[in-house]
């Protein structure tokens, strides 16, 4: 495995991209402050370029961008259970130290109403918010010491204080006639959270095929946050490109970790689409 992260520099990301084939590349990612956000659109762009489908950038990057934003959230979302789960219960310690809680019916059922607690998606939005305005005075600054400051004491502290680092992993890998990204968060998906997830999807998809793409994004505007609108329009630029959503964007748990996989073909063989009227 190849790694990289914001701080390399781009002659190194040429380097790792000519290698990719034999190797799988990995981009860490904390935050998508204006230089990560530089480097992987970097990475994406000499990758599509080197396998002559550089039709795909934008849409790639948007893809990958709204994967990763929803990553980073999910994260939060599951320190923020973990910490309250250990606060209503001293007894799920010792499971919740030891990665035995997934299996245990009362522990993930008190998870799923942590998520869902109005209190705690407040707490969520602060820290989105902290997050949003750090990552905005280190685009301006460029200065590491702001981590140091202490209006971000809770933030810092809330990602640092954890048993695993608060990380997001890019995988690129090529796969027979496709290229992969991955982009793996650890945190499970939970059953609530997967219903959401492919109940939105299929009332987009059936919007889609009939024609309709304006009225679902109309009757979302006002519930945007919770309504899938994001992967919706994930979904919808996989379709303006020929690509089913199904086979081309797919989320997943595997080992209590979340998995959202952006699939492209390097040789596309048919158009799985006929016209429809585009957004």
């Amino acid at each position: 495995m190849l790694k990289i992260d914001s701080q390399t520099n781009l002659d190194d990301i040429r380097k790792v991209v000519s290698k990719i084939g034999k190797e799988a590349v990995e981009f860490d990612i904390i935050w998508l402050n204006f230089i990560t956000r530089r480097k992987a659109v970097f990475l994406v762009g000499e990758i599509l370029k080197k396998y002559n489908i550089e039709k795909y950038n934008d849409d790639t990057i948007y893809i990958l961008k709204e994967l990763i934003t929803n990553a980073i959230k999910a994260r939060y979302w599951h320190i923020i259970a973990i910490k309250s789960l250990k606060i209503f219960s001293p007894s799920y310690s010792k499971k919740i130290d030891e990665d035995k809680y997934f299996e245990d019916g009362e522990i993930m059922a008190k998870y799923s109403e942590i998520i869902k607690d109005e209190e705690n998606k407040e707490k969520l939005k602060k820290l989105l918010n902290l997050e949003k305005i750090l990552i905005s005075e280190m685009d301006e600054k460029n200065n590491a010491n702001i981590l140091k400051d202490e209006k971000y004491k809770e933030l810092i502290d809330f990602m640092e204080n954890t048993k695993n680092k608060f990380i997001i992993k890019l995988i690129v890998e090529i796969k027979k006639n496709n290229i992969e990204f991955t982009i793996i968060n650890d945190s499970p998906l939970i059953m609530i959270d997967k219903t959401r997830i492919d109940s939105k999807r299929l009332t987009f998809s059936e919007y889609y095929n009939k024609g309709m793409t304006e009225n679902f994004f109309m009757e979302q505007l006002d519930n945007s946050e919770s309504a899938g609108f994001g992967l919706a329009l994930c979904d919808l630029r996989l379709y303006n490109n020929n690509l089913n959503p199904k086979e081309h964007l797919i989320i997943y748990d595997e080992n209590n970790k979340t998995y959202s996989k952006l699939i492209l073909p390097i040789k596309q063989t048919f158009n799985y689409l006929s016209s429809h009227n585009k957004y």
